[in-house]
């Protein structure tokens, strides 16, 4: 699936974003293995991605992060 050049500035602009600075620090605060994860991920195991995501969901500065960024993400379109 191919993104319109909107989207693909859309996504950009989230990626740069302050709040995605931020939830990568915290990713990377929560230790290693996110790579291997995303990898694995890609390669159809998701089950370490999920595990990540699960961790980060539980505590209060991930949530609101990821919250934040799916806000901004459907106000510029991207659901």
């Amino acid at each position: 699936m191919e993104l319109s050049k909107k989207a693909q500035r859309a996504v950009e602009q989230l990626a740069q974003s302050d709040d995605a600075q931020k939830l990568r620090e915290l990713l990377q605060r929560q230790g290693g293995g996110v790579q291997q994860a995303a990898q694995a991920a890609a390669a159809g195991d998701p089950s370490q991605l999920m595990a990540i995501m699960g961790q980060l969901m539980h505590s209060k500065e991930g949530a609101e992060l990821v919250d934040r960024i799916g806000a901004q993400a459907r106000q510029a379109g991207l659901e």
